[in-house]
Parts: structure tokens; C-alpha cells; sequence
């Protein structure tokens, strides 16, 4: 192993590198200065020189553990050939040390590889695992909205279903008592506001109506930078009332896909009206279409205030709202669609304020012919 490559973990290596030199110098040292008549004190230097061959192992591994052993040969050798030549039963006894110091380096230096091995692979299992964990989790919870969903739209419908006969008879007759009186009376003001809130209802019944019975989807070609275009036109007036701006930027090759165009339309135009209303005295919303590994995404980011703890675990719940006017059907909505379609919806706060909801959905055809200008970026206000 050469110094370089043992050098390369940071200043404690190398440290730990000039220590175990050290330790050998040291000890070869004081082989050097010792006489050769005081035999028990170089029986215990001989031992010395495995603490740093085991400390070279243990930082190094089994090259590590070769080299000092080496280094050890080299600095020793030389002590034994010139200081024990009047001894041969000794001095081939400390040559045969010398083998065993290359032994013990090599051994200690193949028992800590593995254990390193087996802590790396032990290592990598808990990050699996780990990772495991969070994806069954994730299911868990994905499963359990869905559930919830579903259980939650079985009672509403029915619910929704009986209000829905008896509105359209307590609007009818409002309409006949509207037309007995005339624009100057009274009366009028008091029906015209019964009327608004009967309207109102209705719509809060249709929104609980289309969450569960959202149609199968029907996949067909979709370019989804015109789906998105169209929805952004479609809001524009709103937006502009609201002092909102909205900005459209497409990634290059963005695909026609395969999927359920309204039913994308609506899941896009459900998440963009979100991104407006977060923003009540005005900003702007950055619409982002990219394509990237095979899955197209539509990002929304705002500048609104973003969301709490609370709402964004959740966002997607049916019925949760944190406007004061709102039915928190819109985000459930179109994560039931998108889910339908095999995509995915997320939302998470933006580091300077606001909030990002991504919707991705999988490609199913190959692209077809990309415009030219497709990394262009489009505004409206």
C-alpha cells in the first residue's frame, strides 16, 4: 500500500500513519542501542513491533498490515545480521520472527477487511431497510387516504343524492316568489339571497357528487402543454382579479402522453385555482412542465404563506380546507385523479415562502413530434 493511498482518509490518517511509523523507528531504535548482552530487553522491543503492525491493519486493512510488517523486516533486519552473528541459534529464531510479523499483518490485516466488509454490507441493509420502511409507510398512508376516500364518498353521495331532489323543489318554488315580486319590493333582496345560497349548495352537492363519481379513465394522446395552456387561460380572469400572476415554463422534450385529458384537466385546474386562492393580495404562481425518466411533472409553486404541520399532512384530505370559504374538495379530488392514472401528487412548503405541489404522471406512448420551441417560457398575468 503505498503512503499516498493510506493518506487519503484526512489529517487523522495521517496521523495515524505517521504514528505507527514512528513506533517502528522507535523500536528499531532502541534494538540499535541496546547491547546485545541485555537479551530480555530485545525479547521485549521484538514484541513491541506488533502494536504497530496491528494498528496498521486496523486503519489500513491487510495491505496496511503488509507494509509496516515490511517496514518492520526492513528496519530490523539489519540489527539481527550485524548484532547476533555470534548467537546463530538466536539469530534464526528472530528471523523467523520477522515471518511471523509478515504473517500477523497479513492475517489481522484480512480479519479486519472483513469486518469491515460485513459492516459495510450491514450498513447498506439498514439503509434498505430503512428506505423499505419509509416506502411501506408511505403505501400505508397512500392506502388509507384512498380508503377513507372511498368511505367517506359511499356516505356523501347518498347524502348529496337526497338533498339534490328536495333542492331543485325548494328552488323552483323560490323562483315562483321571485316572480310575485317586483325589483322595488323588499321581498325581492331577501329571495335573490335565498336563491345565492341555494346556488351554493348545489355546487358544494355537485363537488361532493364528483368525488366519487369520478369517471374510469379513458386514455388517449395527451399533449399536456396545451392541457395546461388551456387551464392557465381559463383562470387567467380570476387571477388577474386577484393581482396574480402566472407563469408557464416547459422543459424540453415534454412527450405527448397517454392518458385521461379531462380527467388531467380537471386535476390541473383543481391545483392551479389552490395556487391562485393561496394568495388573496397577490403575487404570482410558477407553472413548470418537465419530463424527466420516463414521468411527466406539472409543478405549482405560490408565494403564498405556505402551510402548517397540519395542512400538509392533510392537503389531500377530503373536506379539509384552510380558507374560510373553501370545502377542501379540490386537492382530494385531484389526487383521486391522478391516482386513478397511476401518477402521483405531493406538496411540500418552498425554502422562501409558499408552496410546491408536483403532479407527475407516467408516459404510456412514446413521444410523438416535440415543437421546436419547446423549452420556451410563456406569461400571463
Amino acid at each position: 500500500m503505498s503512503v499516498r493511498s493510506m493518506t487519503e482518509g484526512g489529517s487523522g490518517t495521517r496521523w495515524g500513519l505517521v504514528g505507527v511509523l514512528t513506533g517502528v523507528v522507535a523500536i528499531s531504535l532502541l534494538h540499535y542501542l541496546t547491547h546485545a548482552s541485555h537479551e530480555h530487553w530485545h525479547v521485549i522491543y521484538q514484541r513491541l513491533y506488533y502494536i504497530p503492525i496491528l494498528v496498521g491493519a486496523v486503519m489500513f486493512g491487510v495491505r496496511g498490515g503488509l507494509a509496516v510488517a515490511t517496514l518492520t523486516a526492513v528496519t530490523y533486519l539489519p540489527h539481527i545480521l550485524l548484532q547476533w552473528q555470534h548467537d546463530p541459534l538466536y539469530r534464526s529464531s528472530q528471523l523467523a520472527e520477522i515471518v511471523l510479523f509478515l504473517i500477523f499483518g497479513a492475517v489481522s490485516g484480512l480479519l479486519i477487511d472483513r469486518v469491515n466488509r460485513e459492516r459495510e454490507r450491514n450498513r447498506k441493509t439498514a439503509e434498505q431497510l430503512a428506505n423499505a420502511n419509509e416506502e411501506l409507510r408511505s403505501t400505508f398512508q397512500r392506502l388509507r387516504l384512498l380508503d377513507r376516500l372511498s368511505a367517506l364518498g359511499a356516505l356523501s353521495a347518498g347524502i348529496a343524492h337526497e338533498i339534490r331532489n328536495p333542492l331543485g323543489g325548494v328552488s323552483g318554488a323560490v323562483e315562483i316568489l321571485e316572480s310575485m315580486t317586483g325589483p322595488d319590493d323588499q321581498r325581492h333582496e331577501f329571495v335573490g339571497i335565498v336563491k345565492k345560497e341555494i346556488a351554493r349548495i348545489s355546487t358544494i352537492v355537485s363537488r361532493q357528487l364528483d368525488l366519487v363519481q369520478t369517471n374510469p379513465p379513458d386514455p388517449a394522446p395527451c399533449d399536456v402543454v396545451h392541457v395546461v395552456e388551456s387551464v392557465i387561460a381559463l383562470v387567467r380572469k380570476q387571477a388577474e382579479g386577484q393581482g396574480v400572476a402566472v407563469e408557464l415554463h416547459v422543459g424540453s422534450g415534454v412527450p405527448v402522453i397517454e392518458a385521461d385529458e379531462q380527467g388531467l384537466r380537471q386535476a390541473i385546474l383543481n391545483l392551479l385555482l389552490n395556487a391562485v386562492q393561496a394568495m388573496p393580495q397577490g403575487g404570482s404562481v410558477t407553472v413548470s412542465v418537465q419530463a424527466k425518466s420516463g414521468r411527466v411533472s406539472v409543478i405549482f409553486e405560490d408565494r403564498g404563506p405556505g402551510l402548517s404541520d397540519e395542512a400538509l399532512q392533510r392537503a389531500f384530505d377530503p373536506f379539509y380546507s384552510t380558507k374560510r370559504e373553501g370545502v377542501g374538495l379540490g386537492l382530494s379530488i385531484a389526487f383521486q385523479i391522478i391516482d386513478q392514472q397511476g401518477g402521483d401528487l405531493r406538496v411540500v412548503n418552498r425554502t422562501h415562502g409558499g408552496a410546491r405541489f408536483t403532479l407527475e404522471i407516467p408516459e404510456k406512448v412514446p413521444p410523438a413530434a416535440a415543437p421546436a420551441n419547446a423549452s420556451d417560457t410563456r406569461a400571463s398575468t
